[in-house]
């Protein structure tokens, strides 16, 4: 249990005091930042036509003005709610090559005290990972995808509320720490175990980043924080480091 809070300054240290780690970090970020802006932008671009499907109702240039900014304000929340669930999902799958880089580094960092790496071999390293990642994170999707609905069908009964929200938290840390389990070439039945006996810290943890994943803009820095924190706790669990 001390794992969940030792790992989190260690999680921290691990991107903030190596460039290319935060280099691989800000990536990712950049890339949420920028989906985030430009849905607003989009929104605020089309507010007029959806205003204009309202005109036959309308009487005054004031009541159509008041009405964009409603709509425009609505939308902008609820796209905000929207992406608040689903974007780390979608990040860590654009974000994949970048997150799968960095988690390796770390580690490396931490086992063999790896004093620093060039950017262009790192980067080198990425685009022929491509391919591969892209496939396991399909795979990974899949699986998201039925776990996520399994814990949708729970959450229609308010008295499986724990389970689906306990199975979701899991699977959040799941997403992350399959970065290790791929490096280290774990085949599904040494991953379901993993799961099995670190389901307390991997669970807890997860919930906590899942109310991360909740707030926007916040959210935005969860895959680049993810992806290192739970490296750490990999390697905390498997007695690689103290």
């Amino acid at each position: 249990m001390s794992h969940i809070l030792k790992s989190i300054p260690l999680a921290f240290k691990m991107i903030f005091k190596d460039p290319v780690n935060l280099l691989l970090a800000f990536i990712p970020t950049a890339i949420a930042m920028a989906l985030y802006l430009f849905t607003v932008v989009t929104v605020f671009r089309n507010s007029d036509r959806l205003v204009s499907m309202f005109r036959g109702h309308i009487y005054t240039a004031d009541q159509a003005d008041v009405l964009a900014k409603i709509i425009t304000a609505v939308l902008v929340i609820f796209i905000f709610f929207v992406m608040s669930w689903t974007f780390v999902i979608l990040v860590g799958i654009i974000a994949a090559p970048f997150n799968s880089m960095l988690s390796s580094r770390i580690e490396k960092k931490l086992i063999q005290h790896l004093d620093g790496a060039d950017k262009k071999e790192t980067m080198k390293q990425i685009g022929q990972s491509l391919s591969q990642t892209f496939k396991n994170e399909l795979k990974k999707l899949i699986f998201i995808v039925f776990v996520a609905a399994l814990a949708f069908v729970l959450n229609l009964f308010p008295l499986f509320y724990p389970v689906g929200i306990f199975l979701v938290a899991t699977l959040l840390s799941v997403q992350f720490i399959d970065y290790s389990w791929a490096r280290h070439e774990m085949h599904f039945g040494a991953c379901l175990k993993d799961v099995t006996v670190n389901i307390i810290p991997y669970s807890i943890s997860g919930f906590i980043f899942l109310l991360l994943v909740s707030i926007p803009i916040i959210n935005a820095f969860v895959p680049a924080l993810a992806t290192s924190y739970y490296t750490v706790l990999w390697l905390h669990r498997q007695n690689k480091i103290q």
